[in-house]
């Protein structure tokens, strides 16, 4: 279990959760116990524990991207606290085919459709907090990052890990494509964004953009 984060009125609690380890974020408003959810990757009950015990008022379930390492208790989630699961409008194909999310490579055979679907740019008011939805295909079609601009956090999925980028080569990846979104989107950022990623250690724009050799993709042509 890593450590909690407290940010202001943000509080970030992290499960690593699943066959892969993935992240899970529990993100809790200090001020009034409500929270959110960031790709519930499986074990819903470990989740579902640590939300009752700290009393908290689930208000919904966001999700990064489709692949079965971050959905696994989404639905589980959602119907026990009667709240809405939302993902990017690109990802649904991939959402519901177990297939294309690998759930059937994984021996679980998993499908879903969100509640509600998102367009790049869109703010969502969620538990006290603004959260913009920001569009960053690549590691999938409907990869998206979900950024608290007034906490300064960025919640990555698997589009920017600490001094790597995503696969591709999974169903709707594309190499090029998440290189623009890092190099064109997420690197716009300022430098004390704390960048928080679907799988391994926390990071900074700043130091990927020190470290990230992915930023300097045009060596990998030459």
């Amino acid at each position: 279990m890593k450590e909690d984060s407290i940010i202001g009125n943000l509080h970030i609690h992290i499960c690593i959760l699943g066959s892969v380890r993935t992240n899970c974020y529990i993100l809790c408003n200090k001020l009034t116990n409500e929270a959110i959810v960031i790709d519930p990757a499986d074990q819903a009950n470990v989740i579902i524990d640590y939300i009752n015990n700290q009393n908290l008022l689930l208000k919904g379930v966001l999700l990064t991207h489709g692949h079965f390492d971050h959905i696994l208790a989404a639905a589980a989630i959602a119907r026990e606290y009667g709240v809405k699961i939302y993902a990017n409008e690109n990802e649904r194909e991939l959402l519901a085919d177990s297939h294309m999310n690998f759930s059937k490579t994984a021996g679980c055979d998993y499908g879903m459709e969100p509640d509600e679907v998102l367009k790049d740019g869109q703010v969502l008011n969620l538990a006290g907090f603004k959260i913009k939805v920001i569009h960053t295909p690549g590691h999938t079609i409907g990869s998206s990052c979900y950024y608290l601009e007034n906490e300064k956090v960025l919640f990555s999925g698997d589009t920017l890990f600490r001094e790597t980028v995503g696969r591709t080569d999974l169903p709707t990846g594309n190499f090029s494509a998440i290189i623009s979104s890092v190099k064109e989107i997420l690197m716009l950022l300022e430098d004390e964004v704390l960048v928080y990623p679907g799988h391994g250690e926390s990071t900074t724009i700043g130091y990927e953009r020190e470290n990230n050799e992915y930023l300097n993709v045009d060596r990998f042509w030459e």
